[in-house]
């Protein structure tokens, strides 16, 4: 990795393009450093001026008499190759190219982009941008503020990374209207050469950042970023992100139900689950929940107490609660006798407890000093609604001194008020005790903390290996490339899937209808007959399946209507047989299980309900391979289907073991060979518990894509569970 310490932490700076003139950008990042108080050197270069700011300037970077750490390009664009050859004979090690109309542009933006790249490349320079806003370190030993828009924010443990440079000034902006404060922010534009997972690398061991927030277009390597993220929670540095830009449907291959319901941005969220990745949809969001993993302190659990003064508050967060998977704390015997002894009788002693509109601090006050004995209370929030009996000051005065006292105990606040800046926000703010408009937002604040906490207190586990046969699937394959097809017929389907222990219902291959009457003496009435054709790959849709064929009329029948529909629907498709199969009667649940790979990320593997419904119900979940066998189970979790799977209100259950073991199966099949584009095993019919699982139907499309690989073929092991 190029450093990235000569651009945060520079002990020079040469402003390229630095101007008098105001307004202008190079005006503007040179008048930032300045009023930063930045603790090093700062040089102006402009042959236009003898000065700039009363510094004295130079024609170029070339004639400073010093070593400069970190040039600030602010040129016209037509100008920076030149300026990026004079910065690489000088030695410059990190550059931060403002000026935009590159990559961003296309064409001979593209072809400018390229070359600046190849200069930074060949003299191992750190590049920031192009098209950035610029860059900014709070930590009073650099105090560097350069970019051309912000003044410099308040100093503090959060760290933002922007894709775009207005939605860092909007960042920045919000971060000030609320009183976060900032260690690092950085606009990395274009991301020619430095991106997102590489800043991420500096700032996993950057002690002034705790929380890393960021707003993401693309993530640019998914490997790097996917390693990265497992980093920074090993130091406990949580990562939320917004992640905009979902890819358009028609740029992935559609020929599968897995391919249907699968995208690129579905990867990202299968990625950010499979990390601890923390996504959110809003900035407000995103530093809502910022200003949680700043102030508060750990939860011990999530089992939490609402404290309000108004009863349709604590009805909110009750069922914000349990939407966000808390759970409302059952006080102990002793708690509710106290709380009765301190209340009026109007008021409710449960949890919510509603201690009236009448409340004063005091009354607040006895009612957290009696809560917070009680075992079963992890976290508390307090919903205050201004009242004329309600002193909004001295609540928060009285909830600041009770966080003192209790620093182990996590308080949120929702007080409220008719003013637009009331006093008490100060006080609760210095205290480290979030308040947030609304209750359903603490409730949301504390799930995705304790839901985060909870994942890095999980083990690794290792990506589990079967005994397989993978001559069998290299031969297949080899096969459908030198005949210069993309579909596996149905049979060739089993073939790799059987390699790989995934058992399919009985069956034989028949060219001709003689055969067709022998396969199915051979397996035994009632049968399944379907159509074999690489060119039709749901048999369904043009009248390529019969079921529950009891005799031989029944399969005549069939034959001859399978073989006039094909003809009417899909007159040029090749037939190349026909599949017979044991129509299958014995009591099961049909699931879907696929693999469908996208570039960048290798292979979603995708596990729902089966059957003709599960594109229009899309009750699915995704998971990037290879998986783990958590992975798996919470997969299957995922999903609503679980309830059914687990035997539902006295139901039988179903075999979930064995739906575990062939998602496993399928993961290691489609990372041993990623050319497998997309592979559908649909339906799957699940039996009882521990009697298995049989593959009904299967599809799969091959690729020569050479971008598919495995997203972590070079990781053995990584832990997951959902996050937010």
């Amino acid at each position: 990795m190029k450093s990235l310490k000569n651009i945060f932490e520079p002990k020079s700076i040469a402003v390229i393009g630095a101007s008098v003139t105001i307004g202008s950008v190079g005006n503007a990042v040179f008048s930032n450093i300045l009023q930063s108080n930045f603790q090093g050197a700062v040089y102006p270069v402009n042959p236009k001026y003898n000065s700039v700011m009363s510094v004295k300037a130079y024609a170029e970077v070339t004639y400073i008499p010093y070593p400069i750490d970190l040039a600030v390009i602010c040129v016209p664009r037509n100008a920076v190759e030149n300026v990026m050859k004079q910065c690489a004979e000088k030695g410059v090690k990190g550059i931060v190219v403002i000026t935009a109309g590159f990559k961003e542009i296309g064409g001979a933006g593209k072809k400018l982009e390229d070359e600046i790249i190849a200069i930074a490349n060949k003299h191992d320079i750190a590049l920031i941008g192009p098209n950035v806003l610029g860059i900014i370190n709070t930590q009073k030993e650099i105090s560097l503020n350069a970019n051309f828009a912000l003044k410099m924010p308040r100093a503090g443990n959060v760290a933002i990374i922007s894709q775009s440079g207005a939605i860092g000034v909007v960042a920045l902006d919000y971060a000030h209207q609320h009183d976060l404060g900032i260690s690092k922010f950085v606009s990395i534009g274009n991301k020619a050469v430095i991106d997102e997972s590489d800043v991420l690398e500096y700032l996993i061991d950057d002690d002034a950042t705790k929380i890393v927030t960021m707003y993401a277009e693309d993530i640019g390597h998914p490997a790097k970023f996917f390693e990265m993220a497992n980093k920074a929670n090993a130091k406990r540095k949580p990562i939320i992100i917004i992640k905009n830009g979902t890819s358009v449907r028609g740029a992935i291959a559609t020929h599968s139900h897995t391919g249907a319901l699968s995208s690129s941005d579905t990867a990202y969220d299968a990625l950010f689950a499979q990390c601890g990745v923390i996504r959110v949809e809003t900035l407000a969001q995103l530093f809502e929940y910022a200003k949680g993993f700043t102030s508060l302190v750990q939860p011990r659990g999530n089992r939490i107490v609402v404290i309000t003064n108004g009863g349709g508050m604590g009805v909110i967060a009750t069922d914000s609660a349990e939407r966000n998977g808390l759970e409302m704390t059952t006080f102990e015997p002793d708690t509710i006798e106290a709380l009765k002894k301190a209340l009026p009788p109007t008021a409710n002693i449960h949890n919510p407890v509603d201690i009236i509109g009448d409340a004063d601090a005091q009354r607040l006050n006895n009612v957290l000093s009696i809560i917070k004995k009680d075992k079963n209370a992890d976290a508390i929030i307090v919903s205050i609604l201004p009242t004329s009996e309600t002193d909004m000051d001295a609540i928060a005065a009285n909830l600041c001194d009770f966080a003192k006292a209790n620093p182990d105990m996590p308080i949120l606040a929702n007080l409220m008020s008719l003013e637009p800046e009331p006093s008490f926000e100060q006080l609760l703010e210095k205290a480290g005790i979030p308040n947030f408009d609304f209750p359903e937002t603490d409730i949301r604040v504390l799930a995705a903390m304790i839901k985060y906490y909870e994942w890095i207190k999980l083990p690794h586990v290792e990506v589990t290996k079967f005994e397989v046969n993978k001559n069998e699937v290299r031969k297949v394959l080899d096969t459908i490339i030198k005949e210069k097809r993309i579909h596996l017929s149905e049979p060739e389907s089993y073939k790799i899937l059987g390699a790989y222990g995934m058992k399919a219902v009985d069956y034989r291959f028949a060219e001709n209808w003689d055969n067709t009457i022998i396969a199915a003496d051979q397996i035994g009435y009632p049968i399944v007959l379907k159509i074999v054709s690489p060119d039709i790959l749901h048999k369904i849709d043009v009248g390529g399946v019969k079921i529950n064929l009891k005799d031989e009329n029944d399969l005549k029948k069939a034959f001859k209507e399978i073989t006039e529909s094909i003809k009417n629907k899909k007159p040029e498709a090749k037939i190349q047989g026909f599949l017979i199969q044991k129509y299958f009667t014995e009591k099961g649940i049909e699931i879907i299980a696929g693999a469908n790979g996208i570039k960048g990320f290798g292979s979603l593997i995708m596990f729902g309900l089966g059957g003709t419904f599960v594109e229009l119900f899309k009750d699915v979940a995704f998971r990037l391979a290879p998986l783990t066998r958590r992975d798996a189970i919470n997969m299957i979790k995922g999903t609503k289907g679980y309830q059914i799977l687990k035997g539902y209100r006295g139901q039988s259950s179903y075999d979930i073991e064995s739906i575990v073991d062939y998602l496993l199966r399928l993961s290691q099949l489609v990372t041993d060979f990623p050319e497998i584009k997309e592979l559908d095993m649909n339906p799957i019919k699940v039996l009882d518990d521990n009697k298995g699982i049989i593959v009904m139907d299967a599809k799969a499309i091959i690729t020569d894509e050479k971008d598919i690989s495995p997203l972590k073929q070079k990781i053995s092991v990584k832990k997951e569970t959902v996050i937010a």
